[in-house]
């Protein structure tokens, strides 16, 4: 599992992503010194006193921050509530090399997957990753799309984004849009209850098949598989579910109801 944080240290590592037909340049939050292409999760009990590390491989500065900015107020220890949010590196090579993880404190009543979404423009890569400033005034043309740095169907084989459940059990699934582009989640099969949102309170308790998210946002949903069967999730978006154009791809995943 790449999302276990043994320890409360961090690293920011530089290399390479294979995405597609893609090899993208990329910065990423990882647990030891040893480049991985999947971001870490890190996962915080609540009122859990704790040191975090961040240990800078990268050859340029960092600067960090966390999104939405009032998440955990002046500090992010003693949390005594249930949240979710975005730890970053603010530096423009940091924002699009991808140096973005979830932060989640609490929700470990029911089982949990985890959903981070992104896109990638190879273009604005290659600027960032050559440390030349980027044009963000240019067309914006992300070529592959992502649930937890990898794209479908990859994503099957990931544990936190493939949702494998017994028939009635109930989950949480923390979404996380780290990317540029807003994005819209539509479940087959089923109507998830929105949990907590970081831009729409109001959308709190709702019942819904479609989840839109800004860039920047932060969701939880609970899900009861009610039925069995395979359903997939994807973008609503149809550049959003492909790989450099080739249907299907992107950001496509199932859930899986067993008897």
């Amino acid at each position: 599992m790449h999302s276990q944080l043994p320890n409360d240290t961090l690293h920011i590592n530089f290399g390479t992503s294979s995405l597609g037909s893609d090899v993208i340049q990329a910065l990423r939050f990882n647990t030891s010194s040893e480049f991985d292409s999947i971001n870490s999760v890190l996962r915080i009990n609540p009122n859990e006193e704790f040191q975090l590390t961040v240990v800078n491989n990268d050859t340029v500065d960092h600067n960090l921050g966390i999104l939405p900015l009032d998440a955990f107020g002046p500090t992010i220890s003693h949390l005594s509530s249930q949240v979710i949010a975005i730890l970053q590196s603010t530096s423009e090579r940091g924002m699009v090399l991808g140096a973005s993880m979830m932060l989640r404190v609490g929700y470990d009543d029911l089982q949990h997957f985890e959903w981070n979404l992104n896109e990638w423009d190879t273009l604005r890569t290659e600027i960032a990753a050559s440390q030349m400033p980027v044009d963000f005034a240019a067309p914006y043309e992300p070529r592959q799309f992502t649930i937890n740095d990898r794209v479908f169907p990859n994503t099957l084989e990931d544990s936190t984004a493939y949702v494998a459940v017994d028939l009635n059990q109930e989950v949480y699934i923390s979404i996380v849009n780290h990317g540029y582009m807003e994005q819209v989640l539509h479940f087959h099969g089923f109507h998830i209850e929105m949990i907590q949102s970081s831009y729409h309170n109001e959308r709190v308790g709702w019942m819904k098949d479609t989840v839109p998210l800004r860039s920047g946002e932060c969701v939880i949903v609970k899900l009861v598989a009610n039925q069995p069967g395979v359903y997939p999730v994807h973008a609503h978006n149809l550049i959003a579910v492909t790989n450099a154009g080739f249907y299907p791809g992107g950001m496509i995943t199932q859930i899986n109801v067993t008897e």
